[in-house]
């Protein structure tokens, strides 16, 4: 368990002084491993060119008209056939490419409002559907796009998504066969073409794992709130020892992450949402290569580890027993095994229906269990901070792509219970009894709380937050903010007890600082709802110790530093301007 892990293992390294690595450089890299990537004095005038154009802003708004870069990378993903050889110097033949762009709310609604163009500037045929809303407001949250191009292996291309409505004059925006059908034109006729409006095809199936990736500027990714806020990691000059360390400690990772496989009880694959730590790695760097290694794990995640019913309505982890029915509680160790976010990543970034299908069904049976989790001899969801968290995250997941008034009912019963629990207090914390949740790690402790399950809580409040909006969300993160701050934290303020409130163990150690990484981000959403700067102040502090700790070297500890921190440093980049800056350094 983290706490006789971190207890038992030497005090914190001295950190590796290290530059930010050179693998966020996307246009520069192309999906090609870290190590290869070349200095950016090497790159190509116009590659580097639209780098500083899309790395200057940490958090640009997406505009509601304007263009974007689209990275196509023909690196073949492991999945694919090999290409057939091609006599030298022929062409190579178009291939259907697939891209699920997202958006933030209130940039797009419409899909027909896209057009694409090659590097040339030429036209490309392009259908679209939208993959889910925004709940409030109904605008675009994700879309799925689909065009040919032709690209010989290795080669990569510059594409331009256009926004707004097309130019007088353009073709009829339902023309045109679909992509998949599209016949190529002659080189003179496609680059004389106007600028084609994107044809709705409500029937588009996607090609995610295809020959060919698209990928967007990592700016792009962090705007659209696809996956929380973000920041780029070529943007974060605060923490460069996070953004070293966490990929160093991947690829020297003993064994590999992907030699581990599904455990019901001893070191876990994808423990704290593996596709979803993987994702929001891939979406700080907008690379290729990342991009396949987090589908790889969506993939993975759902071939081995989820069980559907008969008619593919419900799915539970594979960990649960074999004949439960929604008429018995969900088992704890199969609640933290259910991930929705990651799911949900993988839907709204790729347009895999398999990945819908998998959020419907984890929802839909997490939604028929409520009765029994929360109604029998105990309310299994308040036994603990973690429980209720899984639960809302996949319950939210499902909001995301079903906006049904039932489902909104039981988020909001959810959210409910969460912040009557929390009053029930007077901490702050969602106190409950220790030594019912895990009795190894707190002899007694009738009435305490665990500040990384408490992270975990507040994260799914935000997901919830950011769909419904509800001003409760508010006061409840700030007081469990405040909590963390005031009362779990060590006496050194270097780390968080692992258990506040256990009366035969005060944990008043710094010995579980990785730990910080989860945790802070709930500093960040202080931050966020409330606009207090002092939440950054405090999360900076224990972020610095939390690097310096960095312990990363199985998959749930690589999962539990990445799921989370990305999104503080998405929350820590609204700071903006010389006086917050001030603040900021005053408060140092």
């Amino acid at each position: 368990m983290d706490a006789q892990r971190a207890k038992a293992r030497p005090g914190p390294r001295r950190p590796l002084v290290a530059l930010l690595l050179a693998a966020p450089l996307l246009w520069m890299s192309c999906g090609r491993p870290p190590a290869r990537v070349p200095a950016a004095r090497r790159a190509e005038p116009r590659v580097r060119a639209v780098l500083q154009a899309h790395a200057a802003a940490a958090r640009p708004a997406p505009p509601s008209e304007g263009s974007v870069p689209l990275l196509l990378v023909a690196d073949a993903a492991p999945s694919a056939p090999a290409p057939a050889k091609r006599p030298p110097g022929a062409t190579p033949p178009e291939i259907v490419v697939s891209v699920a762009v997202p958006f933030a709310p209130g940039v797009l609604r419409d899909v027909r409002l896209v057009r694409l163009r090659d590097e040339r500037g030429a036209a490309v045929p392009l259908r679209a559907k939208p993959l889910a809303v925004w709940p409030r407001g109904s605008s675009i949250r994700s879309a799925l796009l689909v065009f040919r191009a032709a690209l010989a292996p290795g080669e990569r291309a510059i594409y331009t998504l256009d926004l707004g409505a097309p130019p007088p004059g353009s073709p009829s925006q339902q023309a045109g066969p679909p992509p998949a059908q599209a016949p190529r034109a002659a080189e003179g006729s496609r680059a004389s073409q106007a600028p084609r409006a994107a044809a709705l095809d409500e029937a588009l199936l996607p090609n995610p794992d295809g020959p060919i990736a698209a990928v967007l500027p990592p700016s792009w990714y962090a705007a659209s709130r696809v996956c929380g806020p973000q920041l780029p990691a070529i943007d974060d000059r605060r923490f460069p020892g996070f953004e070293s360390g966490i990929e160093r400690a991947l690829a020297r990772m003993t064994p590999p992450y992907d030699a581990y496989g599904v455990s019901c009880a001893g070191a876990h694959r994808t423990y704290y949402d593996g596709p979803h730590a993987l994702y929001q790695r891939f979406l700080r760097h907008g690379d290729a290569a990342r991009y396949r290694r987090a589908r790889a794990e969506a993939v993975w995640y759902r071939q081995h580890e989820l069980r559907f019913s008969p008619d593919r309505r419900l799915a539970v982890h594979v960990c649960e027993k074999e004949n439960w029915t929604p008429a018995a509680p969900l088992s704890w160790q199969v609640l933290r095994r259910m991930l929705g976010q990651g799911m949900l990543d993988d839907y709204l970034l790729t347009g895999d229906p398999a990945a819908k299908e998998a959020v419907l069904a984890m929802g839909e049976a997490l939604r028929l269990n409520l009765a029994a989790l929360t109604g029998g001899k105990e309310d299994v969801l308040r036994a603990t901070e973690r429980n209720m968290a899984w639960a809302m995250m996949t319950l939210t997941s499902y909001y995301a792509l079903d906006p049904r008034p039932e489902l909104l009912s039981a988020l909001r019963g959810l959210a409910d219970r969460t912040a009557a629990w929390q009053q029930e207090g007077a901490s702050g914390a969602f106190e409950h009894d220790l030594h019912r949740a895990d009795p190894t790690e707190c002899e007694r402790g009738p009435r305490g709380g665990s500040p990384f399950m408490t992270a975990l809580l507040v994260d799914a409040l935000m997901d919830y937050h950011a769909l419904t909006g509800d001003p409760r969300v508010r006061d409840v993160v700030a007081r469990a903010a405040g909590w963390l701050a005031e009362r779990a934290i060590t006496s050194d303020r270097r780390a968080f007890r692992y258990l506040w409130g256990c009366e035969t163990d005060a944990y008043d150690d710094s010995g579980t600082a990785d730990l910080n990484l989860l945790i802070v981000p709930a500093f960040g959403a202080a931050y966020a709802l409330t606009g207090d700067p002092r939440w950054i102040v405090v999360g900076d502090a224990l972020a610095d110790a939390g690097v310096k700790a960095m312990w990363v070297k199985q998959p749930k500890h690589w999962n539990q530093a990445m799921r989370g921190f990305g999104r503080y440093l998405g929350y820590r980049a609204a700071l903006a301007g010389p006086a917050m800056a001030g603040q900021l350094a005053a408060g140092r």
